[in-house]
């Protein structure tokens, strides 16, 4: 599983991912379109309102028997599918910023992912649904993602995946660069990109 919040670049890494390890690519937002599992779109929030436990059956009655990599900013178990690794893409809160602008998103949106990833959401959320020894944190800031996800298949093909990770806090990192006030001033609204 690849997660991360928008922007992160889940959908290009886990395409890349899945292509090394011969295996089928699942990305969350479009199945659930594609599927209607959701209940509504939220026009405000520019998202979909979904029910993760019927997502979970879903998907995993899908993918049961399959290899796949699953891309999704929600973490969370397909029924009857175990999950080898959780693989969470990490990417600098200013650079994600800078991603999500040129991608046309929302100033809301933009300070809702910002701070998501400032605060390590995706990564709380995957420790309650995953064991700790599952979990890889990737920095993918400034990275070739279709590089990094043929050096991530060749380790979870070696066994080797918990290598690559790494630790990650992008507010000691923000303040000692000097940079966190700025971040913390857009995404509590006082400041704009």
């Amino acid at each position: 599983m690849v997660l991360g919040v928008a922007g992160v670049g889940k959908t290009t890494f886990g395409k890349h991912l899945a292509s090394a390890l011969n295996a089928r690519f699942l990305d969350v937002p479009e199945f659930v379109r594609e599927r209607g599992l959701y209940s509504r779109y939220n026009r405000r929030s520019q998202s979909y309102i979904i029910d993760l436990k019927r997502v979970s059956i879903v998907v995993g009655a899908e993918l049961r028997g399959e290899r796949a990599v699953i891309a999704s900013i929600y973490a969370f178990k397909p029924r009857g599918v175990e999950v080898e690794v959780a693989i969470i893409l990490r990417m600098r809160p200013t650079e994600l910023m800078r991603i999500l602008k040129e991608r046309g998103y929302p100033l809301e949106k933009i300070r809702e992912n910002v701070l998501a990833e400032l605060i390590d959401q995706t990564l709380y959320d995957a420790m309650g649904r995953f064991e700790v020894d599952k979990i890889v944190q990737l920095d993918v800031t400034g990275r070739d993602l279709p590089k990094l996800a043929l050096d991530v298949a060749e380790k979870i093909l070696g066994g080797g995946v918990k290598s690559l990770s790494c630790e990650i806090d992008w507010i000691k990192t923000l303040e000692e660069e000097g940079g966190l006030e700025d971040v913390l001033g857009f995404v509590g609204g006082a400041k704009n990109i």
